[in-house]
């Protein structure tokens, strides 16, 4: 539902948060140099159709149009889908951007909540991911959100009654980098404005814009926090400024920290071996730590990797699976990533779409230099090698790919012995949570080729027949 109230009156605030927009695009644009060695092109506010954030859309084409900046701005909507107005919001905001003749991105998207995780949790990453996307597509490297004084203090006393750490009292970022590239510069020019301030904005310039109905839920924990704010405040005045100025401090000692910690980190990160492998640790480095110091090292660490900070729970789990405790291959699954221990070393690896299970005949092979195969989300190459392939008799036979059931055996070299894959992979260095993802392939009923490993090279008696090399390519996670 459209509102466009009018609240009591107060001095024109346009001029002041017009100037804070264009500061922030200013520090915004100069940490993008500093980054890419390029200015950006493109600004993006995150518009989700309620007040603050079409106030910062009208301030930030003002401020675009009065400075020397040469900055395309864009609308980014993120349709959840939870709400029954949820078309109706995208609608808006849609036609908003039209009469501003601003260019206009949205995007659906389904919120899947993780084991532990709540709705709004769920919502944040899934609307995390969806802006990183569109920005992606628009060529912005400058995304804006609206978040307001009062929006900090409700998250710093929100995140203290949960009992977070340093980080999480430091409250929201003024700018920092966003995604899994760190390539966007996410940025909150209005975190010292008062919402009545964005009140009297709107009023200034009869802006219209939708109300949410579910801020007025107090089933949420900050609607509920929001409905005890006036009688805090009433209490104690100088609230709002005393928690920004308290999380100002914390922000600015969990700076000192993370230096610290990228000090003990930058001693202990390996270049990946594994092709599926996107970062590793050295495990040795991490036992000599103190449990503090692991602790503040994985979490950086995570926080490089373009995930949230895990609990402290969370936290004190992986550092006792992965670090303190000997044997086995432990996997942990975190947002999209998977950490595993594995000789000597914590892997960081993409979680991947599920894998196919069971057998999975293909179709038979008539000479193609590959056959997709997108249950297991690769595909199987084939070339010509007279010297060192398969006889093509044996690959005129029906195929299948499987996963490994246990007790295979494989001949990698001529005149070698056969060998226990689960050694075979152990030896070459293979990680058991990738071992999952590597298919084997079975011509009638022999065991050809083992991906990740290569192909078997006993074949006593083969005619001689043209031969072909094999070999497994995963496709590139999207």
């Amino acid at each position: 539902m459209a509102s466009s109230r009018k609240p009591a009156h107060r001095a024109d605030p346009s001029a002041g948060l017009t100037d804070k927009v264009a500061q922030a695009l200013q520090a915004g644009a100069a940490f993008v140099v500093s980054g890419h060695g390029a200015r950006a092109g493109t600004v993006a506010v995150a518009l989700s159709g309620g007040r603050d954030s079409v106030a910062l859309l009208h301030a930030l084409r003002a401020a675009v149009a009065s400075s020397s900046l040469p900055l395309r701005v864009v609308g980014l909507h993120v349709h959840h889908g939870l709400q029954a107005q949820a078309d109706e919001w995208d609608v808006f905001c849609a036609s908003l951007c039209r009469d501003w003749q601003l260019p206009f991105y949205s995007r659906r998207v389904t919120v899947n909540q993780q084991h532990g995780e709540g709705l709004e949790a769920a919502a944040r990453r899934a609307r995390y991911a969806a802006l990183e996307a569109m920005c992606d597509e628009a060529g912005a490297e400058l995304l804006l959100f609206a978040h307001h004084l009062d929006d900090q203090v409700e998250t710093v006393l929100l995140r203290l009654f949960r009992g977070s750490g340093l980080a999480g009292l430091g409250g929201m970022p003024r700018l920092r980098r966003l995604g899994a590239r760190q390539q966007i510069v996410l940025l909150r020019p209005w975190l010292d404005v008062a919402r009545d301030d964005i009140d009297a904005y709107c009023a200034a310039h009869a802006l219209a814009w939708i109300d949410d109905p579910s801020n007025d839920d107090p089933r949420f924990a900050r609607n509920a926090l929001r409905g005890q704010m006036p009688a805090l405040v009433a209490a104690f005045p100088a609230l709002r400024a005393n928690v920004a100025q308290a999380a100002a401090h914390l922000a600015q000692a969990g700076e000192l920290l993370d230096g610290l910690a990228m000090q003990l980190m930058a001693g202990l990160v390996r270049p990946p071996r594994d092709a599926g492998t996107i970062a590793e640790l050295d495990l040795a480095g991490l036992r000599a730590l103190s449990p503090a110091q692991a602790d503040t090292v994985l979490r950086l660490w995570l926080r490089d990797l373009g995930t949230q900070a895990p609990s402290t729970a969370r936290l004190s789990a992986m550092r006792a699976q992965l670090i303190e405790h000997e044997g086995g291959e432990p996997a942990i699954h975190h947002e999209a990533l998977v950490l595993h221990r594995f000789q000597g070393r914590v892997l960081a690896r993409h979680a991947g779409p599920a894998i196919a299970s069971g057998d999975l005949a293909l179709a038979a092979w008539q000479g193609e230099a590959s056959l997709a195969v997108p249950a297991w989300h690769g595909e199987l190459r084939f070339t010509r090698d007279d010297t060192y392939g398969l006889p093509e008799a044996a690959l005129r036979q029906p195929l299948r790919l499987a996963a490994r059931q246990g007790g295979e055996r494989i001949v990698l070299r001529p005149g070698g012995p056969a060998r226990a894959l689960k050694q075979a992979y152990q030896e070459a260095g293979v990680p058991m949570a990738r071992r999952a993802r590597l298919p084997l392939l079975w011509a009638g009923g022999q065991l050809v080729f083992a991906a990740g490993l290569g192909m078997h090279r006993r074949w006593p008696g083969a005619p001689a027949s043209p031969r072909w090399r094999i070999e497994w390519v995963e496709w590139t996670r999207a």
